[in-house]
């Protein structure tokens, strides 16, 4: 496995470069580095948690209706155009929370974070990738994949120093400043053979660059979404949460710092390790399986209390997110072909971010209503189950409409 990843590796490496930093980039615009400005945001709005929560809320759902849209867009213009572009929007974003005088302009930059990072990064790396090596793709998902992990190990450490030295709007100034250098960097190693629009804008103004509701309502489509969504639903809310969680396990939070480690390296070694076997066994075949780690995870925190929990269940929770994060994508070619990838890959997109979006006040609405983390976790076991379920009766051939 290791001969063959060296091999690949050395063969496409500016393409998986590419891919790799995209990825890491997307961190700006990630829940679990903007949530490190969490303190700072609710002590200069004066904000609630509950108010810090709806707010980024609402700015994720903003982002999301726009994403659908956005994300097609990679199919009319170049790879090296639309990432500038992203990029661009990422920077503003970035500086929109340096300047925000109120929680109003918090929230806008809030939907802009979420669109240009953990939205339209994420998706231009995915797609670019996919596309490059449709053969390979579990191999080059994989990847650069890596560079998430890498960023998820030093971006926060790195955010929070810088805030702590400098001030959080400075922080975020030079954030704006890193996006737009690591675009830079990046683009030198995209391959300019190729680097062609897929569609053209005749299309676009005929309107067959929509999702067609063949695609939404596909039963494809709609059996698989409820398990690609339970993870960024399960991950952001609870990673949101975490210092409630230590304190209803009775846990230090260094303790929940020190288990992010192990979350980083164990999806850093998944990824790695998951992309050859969706090659050789199909997306398919693997679908159903995925989110078990993450059920089983759920299950240990609903019940157990023990400090040795926090990195266990950092370790199950990242492994079903990096068989997630390169099963995706590989599954969508596998069943709707490459030249379908963009359109629905940012539908899915949008609801990942809705998704991510909307567990923090879902779960925080249930803690003040004196639900505990832990009777949302087994619910959230339950969930996983259901949707591993329905995933089992996916077929690779065209469905009927629902």
């Amino acid at each position: 496995m290791l001969k063959a990843y060296t091999k690949f590796a050395s063969a496409n490496w500016q393409q998986l470069l590419f891919g790799a930093l995209l990825m890491a980039l997307s961190s700006f615009g990630q829940t679990y580095f903007v949530s490190v400005s969490g303190s700072y945001f609710r002590d200069a709005f004066n904000l609630t948690d509950g108010g810090l929560g709806a707010t980024y809320a609402a700015g994720t759902f903003a982002s999301a209706l726009t994403l659908t849209w956005a994300g097609r867009l990679i199919d009319y213009t170049s790879v090296r155009r639309f990432t500038w572009a992203v990029a661009l929007l990422l920077a503003t974003a970035c500086l929109l929370v340096a300047i925000s005088a109120n929680f109003v302009m918090l929230a806008v930059a809030f939907c802009f974070l979420r669109l240009g990072g953990q939205g339209l990064m994420t998706h231009t790396a995915l797609t670019a990738t996919a596309r490059a090596f449709p053969q390979d793709a579990g191999k080059a998902l994989g990847v650069i994949a890596l560079g998430l992990s890498v960023a998820q190990g030093l971006f926060p450490i790195a955010g929070l120093t810088m805030m702590e030295h400098l001030g959080w709007r400075t922080a975020w100034g030079i954030n704006a400043v890193l996006v737009i250098g690591g675009v830079a960097l990046a683009l030198v190693f995209l391959p300019r053979q190729g680097d062609r629009p897929i569609r053209s804008r005749k299309d676009r103004s005929e309107g067959t660059g929509s999702v067609s509701p063949a695609v939404w309502r596909d039963s494809r489509l709609l059996l698989t979404l409820p398990a690609i969504l339970a993870g960024p639903f399960i991950v952001t809310g609870f990673f949101f949460h975490q210092a409630r969680l230590a304190e209803q396990k009775g846990w230090d939070l260094a303790t929940v710092a020190a288990s992010f480690a192990v979350f980083a390296i164990v999806q850093a070694i998944a990824s790695v390790v998951v992309g050859p076997v969706i090659d050789k066994v199909g997306p398919r075949r693997l679908l159903p399986f995925f989110l078990l780690p993450q059920a089983l995870a759920m299950l240990l925190l609903g019940y157990i209390s023990a400090p040795w929990i926090a990195p266990v269940y950092m370790l199950l929770m990242a492994t079903s997110m990096a068989l997630a994060s390169t099963l995706a994508t590989a599954l969508w070619v596998d069943l709707f072909g490459p030249l379908e990838l963009a359109r629905v890959r940012s539908f899915v997109e949008a609801g990942t971010v809705l998704a991510s979006g909307a567990s923090p006040i879902i779960m925080g609405l249930l803690i003040d209503a004196g639900v505990s983390l832990e009777s949302q976790a087994l619910g959230c076991f339950a969930y996983a189950l259901v949707a591993s379920m329905m995933a089992s009766t996916v077929k690779r051939t065209r469905s009927t409409e629902l």
